[in-house]
């Protein structure tokens, strides 16, 4: 089956998802190009759930597409700060579900089981327990007794993941750091979508291409052609992270006008119409 789509495609699919999640880590392998075309559509506010966030679950909150937020992580790397996240939190705007990257983890697990939760020791002794919108529950071990946290399966409508290279099939590889990604493939399957630096006819054997992290087509809803759609952050080994550019959406991502300009160059590139 040919499972080549388009940016209008995944709109299509958003159109219909109460939640989303976005693959990568910090500023490593984030599909920009995706957050852009979905921060420039009339799509509503958006449930949101990452591991690693960054600069594309930003994006969506300057553009008026985040409704809430589970994270582990949201960040620039070195640079500090999210500029989005940072206004929307100090002016209350945002539903923040605070987490760890464990918990996240586990709900992400629990979702690749289909089981409803899963029991851990993470999170036991801290704050993330006590906040009154936490989605984690403090249980007893129905064989020892010792306390557990209870993590619910994330629940999560579509999951977009930036790939170093895909076929027509749906087939993906990523090199280097998988972060999350495999296990998020495996909570959202049938409904992820991959925007990837390389489409190709069909990819090769695994005993003659790089050792790399393989997602199924079985997994895979559709696959987007999107060179440079991680855009400044990196996707090794094609292309490092530049910190210039990165750091010029910093210090501009709250102008309402910069913001738009920028998702709109971000989309017409990667399509090849600029």
């Amino acid at each position: 089956m040919n499972k080549i789509r388009t940016f209008d495609d995944l709109l299509e699919a958003v159109a219909g998802a109460r939640s989303i999640s976005f693959g990568g880590g910090g500023h490593v392998r984030k599909p920009m190009a995706a957050a852009a075309a979905i921060g420039l559509s009339d799509l509503g506010p958006r449930d949101v759930q990452v591991l690693l966030g960054g600069p594309e679950v930003d994006l969506l909150i300057g553009r008026g597409k985040v409704a809430s937020l589970l994270f582990a992580f949201m960040g620039l790397g070195s640079l500090g700060l999210c500029p989005n996240l940072r206004r929307a939190r100090e002016q209350g705007e945002l539903r923040i579900y605070e987490s760890s990257e464990y918990l996240v983890l586990a709900g992400l697990e629990a979702a690749a089981r289909d089981v409803p939760y899963l029991p851990t020791r993470s999170g036991l002794g801290t704050d993330v327990l006590n906040r009154p919108n936490t989605p984690y529950r403090q249980i007893s071990c129905v064989f020892t007794g010792e306390p557990l946290v209870a993590v619910p399966a994330m629940d999560i409508d579509v999951a977009v993941i930036h790939v170093n290279e895909a076929d027509k099939r749906g087939n993906c590889v990523i090199y280097g750091d998988i972060f999350g990604d495999y296990l998020l493939a495996r909570a959202a399957a049938r409904r992820v979508w991959v925007t990837a630096e390389r489409l190709v006819e069909e990819l090769q054997p695994i005993d003659t291409r790089p050792q790399g992290t393989f997602i199924s087509r079985l997994l895979v809803a559709g696959v987007i052609s999107a060179p440079g759609g991680s855009d400044f952050t990196a996707t090794y080994p094609e292309r490092l992270g530049d910190m210039q550019a990165m750091a010029e959406y910093q210090q501009n991502a709250c102008d309402d006008a910069w913001l738009l300009a920028y998702a709109s160059n971000l989309v017409k590139r990667v399509k090849g119409e600029a």
